[in-house]
């Protein structure tokens, strides 16, 4: 009854808050009916037949989630996703009462979950129905000068929506967890999808995590605390199939035999004193190579052509074996590229799933795609490497799934944005996109792939500071603003922080005579459109809430559709 009652709830908060214009619905019901009945995210996932994708990683989440709903889609699968905009527990829960009947049946086959990394032990915990208590047997990574604790409070704020965007400062109790809360005794190797010894399947079938980067140092910390927190969770779910970026260290460590095995921390630490291959690493914990490749599949970039424009964040230096520094033969952009550590061997993984041949525009981007032996032409209606990398990682995806190449080109060359990413619009005859950005990393990936054409351009930055887009904003001095020296012929500065951004682009040496202030993020926006010359495009980088605040604006104006309707 009280599950019935969960849904009950669910149901009708959803409906009131979309009829109320509060949003879609994308988080306060599932947080009220996980107070009625908490099981309820594992009970409802139980339908779906063919499991649980999940999706973390600092950015891009959205975007390789979308892509990977979409070539499932295509492939004829059901799926479920919480796409209204809340990767926390409460956002899953939302979707799932809201697709189901009132007894908790579901018509969707598979679920693809975006998850805030975070949360990734929170929802671990839900998805599996065996969970083994007792103290974690594996040895902690290093991080050289930077330590992997363990004891991490999870923010309850992290992947809010419009809704949580409003909640003011306040904690869920439903997402505060310490990494130190989910360590467990490991199941010997599985391969994915198997069951634990003495339980049913996991839920979970297949673990996708895109980069790690620095974001939102009020809530996360730096980024050894991250990986920590989605390395705790990954272990609590032996059945997945790891899904990682092999060209960013400190995902492609979370492969790491001392992540996925089983071994006692004396007999790693005799090995890998003994060993400084990492594949001969893996093979002396008792691991074959092809063990190995049976639950962790890596992507990444294998393009001699591509390199790092900037030398700003780089978030990540040392090895996270030995803590010695790493080298680079190839920087893409922070610390993602080809990287060895010449102490412990700990080297960049060779990618199954890899792109070369790519070429960058500020309309587009293609690249071919090589799965194995197999290769296709692709061309993704997006600018930006990431949104290479975002694709490499649905791509393996399908991949995993047995989906046909041709499918995958042909669902993501007629992608169309995700929410907030690179939506376009118009306004006045004028045309604008606004591209979401959060971080240093981030921000300079999109500042560069617009910058990529001389022909003169609008900017439109805005910058707030509320809680869902965290307090702290020094993140902007990481941040290429130098780049706006060239081919901008009006910024225009708007947000709470608005000031902050003028002082940042005064101290990257751009002209005050093309720096306009305004607030009121309305006002903003008219002022841009009104400066956008007829050939130019305008564009938009905003901070989560901003976006929102952005979005709201043109939905008024009947310019953007609502994203809950």
């Amino acid at each position: 009854m009280k599950k019935i009652f969960a849904i009950f709830v669910a149901k009708q908060t959803g409906f009131w808050s979309r009829i109320f214009g509060r949003g879609g619905g994308a988080a306060l019901p599932g947080l009220l009916a996980m107070k009625i009945y908490p099981e309820i995210v594992k009970e409802l996932t139980k339908n779906l037949e063919k499991g649980v994708i999940l999706v973390t990683g600092t950015n891009g989440k959205t975007t390789t989630s979308k892509m990977i709903v979409e070539i499932l889609e295509a492939s004829g699968l059901k799926v479920l996703s919480n796409s209204g905009g809340s990767n926390l527990t409460r956002g899953i829960a939302s979707e799932l009462a809201s697709k189901s009947n009132i007894f908790g049946k579901i018509k969707e086959e598979i679920g693809v979950y975006e998850v805030d990394e975070a949360t990734m032990p929170e929802i671990i915990n839900n998805l599996q129905f065996t969970i083994q208590n007792g103290l974690d047997s594996l040895p902690r990574r290093q991080a050289g000068r930077r330590s992997l604790s363990s004891e991490v409070w999870i923010p309850a704020s992290a992947g809010m929506t419009k809704e949580d965007g409003n909640d003011s400062r306040q904690r869920d109790s439903s997402a505060q967890h310490s990494v130190e809360s989910v360590g467990t005794t490991h199941a010997p190797f599985q391969g994915a999808g198997q069951a634990k010894e003495g339980g049913n399947d996991n839920l979970t079938k297949a673990i996708v995590i895109t980069n790690i980067f620095r974001d939102q140092l009020d809530r996360y910390g730096e980024v050894d605390k991250t990986a920590a927190i989605i390395e705790e969770a990954i272990k609590n779910a032996p059945g997945a199939k790891l899904i990682l970026n092999a060209d960013d260290p400190m995902v492609a460590s979370l492969g790491l035999p001392s992540v996925i095995s089983s071994e006692t921390e004396e007999t790693l630490e005799k090995n890998k004193k003994r060993d400084s291959s990492a594949r001969r690493f893996a093979k002396s914990v008792g691991m074959t190579n092809s063990q190995r490749q049976k639950i962790v599949l890596y992507f990444g970039i294998e393009d001699p052509r591509i390199s790092a424009g900037s030398e700003l964040a780089i978030d990540s230096k040392d090895c996270l074996v030995c803590g010695n520094e790493l080298n680079y033969s190839k920087r893409y952009y922070g610390h993602v590229g080809i990287y060895e550590c010449p102490k412990c061997g700990f080297t960049r993984p060779n990618p199954k799933i890899s792109a070369k041949d790519i070429k960058l525009n500020a309309e587009n981007i293609s690249t071919k795609i090589t799965i194995k032996r197999e290769s296709f032409e692709l061309k993704l209606p997006m600018v930006g490497l990431y949104n290479i990398y975002n694709a490499l990682a649905a791509t393996a995806v399908a991949s995993f799934l047995d989906i046909k190449s041709i499918t995958i080109a042909k669902t993501l060359s007629h992608l169309k944005p995700a929410f907030g990413r690179m939506e376009s619009f118009e306004k006045d005859g004028k045309k604008a996109v606004i591209h979401l950005v959060k971080n240093p990393t981030g921000f300079n990936q999109v500042v560069e792939a617009i910058s990529s054409t001389r022909k003169p351009k609008t900017a439109l930055l805005i910058l707030n500071d509320n809680f869902a887009d965290g307090t702290d904003i020094s993140w902007i001095w990481d941040s290429e603003y130098e780049i706006f020296k060239n081919y901008f012929s009006n910024i225009i500065v708007s947000g709470i922080r608005s000031e902050d951004l003028r002082l940042r682009l005064k101290y990257a040496d751009v002209s005050s005579r093309i720096i306009t202030v305004k607030k009121d993020i309305g006002e903003a926006l008219e002022a841009a459109i009104k400066k956008t010359g007829p050939d130019e495009k305008l564009y938009i980088l905003p901070t989560y809430t901003a976006m929102l605040e952005l979005r709201n604006i043109l939905v008024k104006e009947k310019i953007l559709d609502n994203y809950w309707t």
